[in-house]
């Protein structure tokens, strides 16, 4: 009789214990653009350089740890505001060679799926759009938890000519490299 009132109990407890964990997960619905980065590395003539975009927005997001495959991101950046790391470049970038930013302002991303990979390591994949060219694409990312805001930190490598940007005499990648490595520091709350 004891050992079968001690399994009610131990069977009560986890049950009371797996509900605690489910209802203390917390969905982060915002991000915070001034506290968020978005920065970049690409190389010229073989000299690395960096830049980064001064905007981040969110039209969309939601993220909850205790279901990722439910979240949701489109992530909008508007392009004209790029600091590739000089001025002359910056101005550059705006040509219709190179980003078309007066075509084309805002770059893209809308997650399709996302998938936990363990040891808070996660990738969403989704669509990328820069220039009018969408390509599907993979990036992996971690999560963490701090002072009540949830923290995504992940880099992936993308191909510029698949998005046409740098056409023309740009297209020759001894110049400007074909990979542009992106990395993000995404601060979002409840």
């Amino acid at each position: 009789m004891l050992k079968q009132h001690l399994r009610y109990f131990f069977a009560a407890t986890a049950f009371l214990l797996a509900m605690t964990g489910t209802a203390s997960a917390v969905e982060y619905k915002t991000i915070e653009p001034s506290a968020s980065k978005l920065s970049f590395t690409y190389s010229q003539m073989n000299v690395n350089m960096d830049g980064h975009f001064k905007q981040l927005n969110a039209s969309q997001f939601s993220f909850d740890p205790a279901v990722p495959e439910q979240a949701r991101v489109v992530i909008e950046i508007p392009i004209a505001d790029i600091d590739a790391g000089y001025g002359e470049a910056n101005e550059e970038l705006k040509k219709t060679e190179w980003l078309d930013t007066s075509a084309y302002p805002v770059a893209k991303f809308e997650s399709v799926k996302v998938q936990a990979l363990g040891d808070n390591r996660y990738q969403v994949d989704g669509k990328m759009d820069i220039k009018g060219n969408a390509r599907e694409v993979s990036i992996p990312f971690t999560f963490t938890e701090k002072d009540g805001k949830g923290i995504f930190d992940g880099e992936f490598t993308f191909k510029r000519a698949d998005f046409k940007v740098g056409e023309g005499m740009w297209g020759d990648f001894g110049i400007v490299a074909n990979d542009i490595r992106i990395k993000f520091n995404v601060v979002a709350g409840q």
